[in-house]
Order: structure tokens, then sequence, then C-alpha cells
């Protein structure tokens, strides 16, 4: 295996892994479980709750629908939330790997909004973000735009890494699949943090969800830098988060965003890495959805 690429500030320190996590990436459903059909046929479980403006809630890499049930549980005081499982986790289907493009995710994206039937206010966290960068460009309906650390200005996936990472999952080798993903390819796990990973209820899920894997770093490897094609064609209004302690490359991506789209702004979080405490972003989507 080689060295973990883990750029400095972005993995979850030993201290702060409790606090981040805690019940937040372990989150009963509280809606009701519908379904929707994607251009290629796959199918999307879509966990809707509440009532008001519609929400859509896009997880970033591993994440399914539970592990983001507190955000969802938390605005779905005051809006309808479409929390989804992405394609390849979850109750949602798999889909052809060998046809997997980022175009794939928007035409997802596109049925859930289908679904609200209205333009969407949109949460987008991690490699969600770029996702729904990428919509909004290209014209999916979207109201207003909030976004945690879509990672640009990564590491890319090296071919060695992509190689090994289909390999392990063409065995069903979910545990190393979930170990490379997060110790060498997004760095979000340090050899000091795997073991108390593991024994997070949220491992599970992150087992569970192995497969997704492969999208997420065709992602990295297609995507994650910066589309300065792409930015100027946002005019939604845009809220991004940062965490104040995450990766310095991230943090500087966050601000060439923050400048390139034209109606944008950026919070830096104090004390955040680039796993989201639901808790503190949760308020402040709100606020600026609200706005």
């Amino acid at each position: 295996m080689q060295e973990p690429r883990t750029p400095e500030g972005a993995g979850v320190t030993l201290e702060g892994l409790d606090t981040v996590l805690d019940d937040d990436y372990d989150a009963p459903s509280t809606g009701r479980l519908e379904f929707v059909t994607s251009a290629d046929g796959t199918r999307i479980a879509v966990d809707v709750s509440g009532s008001g403006p519609a929400v859509m809630v896009i997880g970033g890499g591993l994440n399914d629908r539970f592990m983001f049930g507190a955000f969802a549980q938390m605005l779905s005081e005051q809006f309808t939330v479409y929390n989804y499982d992405r394609r390849g986790r979850g109750d949602s289907g798999y889909g052809d790997p060998d046809q997997y493009t980022i175009e794939r995710e928007i035409d997802d994206l596109r049925a859930v909004v289908e679904l609200a039937g209205e333009p969407a206010l949109v949460f987008a966290n991690c490699t969600g973000g770029i996702i729904a960068v990428h919509a909004a460009a290209s014209g999916v309906p979207i109201a207003k735009l909030a976004m945690y650390e879509p990672p640009y200005n990564y590491p890319k996936i090296t071919p060695d890494q992509m190689a090994r990472l289909k390999q392990l999952l063409v065995e069903d080798r979910r545990e190393e699949a979930v170990t490379l993903f997060g110790l060498e390819v997004v760095g979000f796990l340090t050899p000091e943090t795997l073991d108390n990973f593991k024994q997070h209820p949220a491992w599970k899920g992150f087992e569970a969800n192995a497969r997704s894997t492969l999208y997420d770093s065709i992602i990295d490897a297609d995507h994650s830098s910066i589309p300065f094609d792409l930015l100027p064609k946002i005019t939604v209004p845009t809220f991004i988060l940062c965490g104040a302690e995450t990766a310095a490359s991230i943090r500087d991506a966050m601000v060439t965003l923050s400048e390139e789209i034209a109606d944008a702004e950026l919070v830096f979080l104090e004390g955040e890495v680039h796993v989201p405490d639901q808790r503190k972003c949760a308020p402040l989507v709100t606020n600026f959805f609200l706005s």
C-alpha cells in the first residue's frame, strides 16, 4: 500500500472524531421513502420529510441518506426535504459502471427535482458539490445552492489506486476498498483514526456503500480541477461553507469559487475540517435558504 496522501488539515483528528460523527452519521429516517427513475433507468431512493419549499440533499463520498438524516431532520422543520441515496448506495440502484460519468448523477438529481415539482434549494456535501456545480451550470432547476467543501484542487486518484480499488470491488473486499478510499484517495482517514472509524456505526454504512467509491473516484479523476468554464454559468445565489482547519488546497479552492460565481458567499467555520458538523451547518443553510 502506498503512503496515505492526506493533505495537511484534511483528516479528522482523533480528538475530534466523536464530536464530528456522534449521532449525525447514523440517524434514522423520519420521512417516507419514494423512488424515481433516472434517465438511464437506474432507480433512485428518496426520503421525503417535512413541508415547505423543496430542499435537495446530495451526499458526498460513501454518504447515503441516513448519514445526513440529522441534517434533513433539522431542515424539515421549515422545508420539504428530499434526502436521496446517490446511485450505488443505500436503496438506490447501482447503474452500469461502464457507462458512468458525472452526467448520470446530474440526471439523478434532475429526476429528484422533477419529483418535487418545483425549482429546488440544493445542499451538497463534498463530491455532491461537484455534481451540484455541474447541475447548476447545465440548467437543472435550482433556486439556491449551498455547498460544503466540494473537493476541488485535491490530489487526483492515481492509476495504481484506481486499479487496486476496482480489483477490491470485483472481489467484494469492502472493508479494504473503503480503507483504500478513505486513506489514500480522499484522505478523510489517517492511520491514527482508522481503528476508531471502524468502531463507529457509520463504518457499516461505509462498507455497505463500498461500490460507490468507484463513482466518486471517477469524479475525482475527471473533475477535481476547478471548472472555470462552468462557474460563470451559475447564476443562482450560492452559499459555500468550508472548515477553517481543512486542507489549504480546498480552502483556496473555495475562495476561488466564491470569486468566480457571480452571486456567492463564503463562510469559514472555525475548528471544522472536511467532515461537516451537521448541527453547525443546518442553521446556516436554513438561514441562507430563507433569506
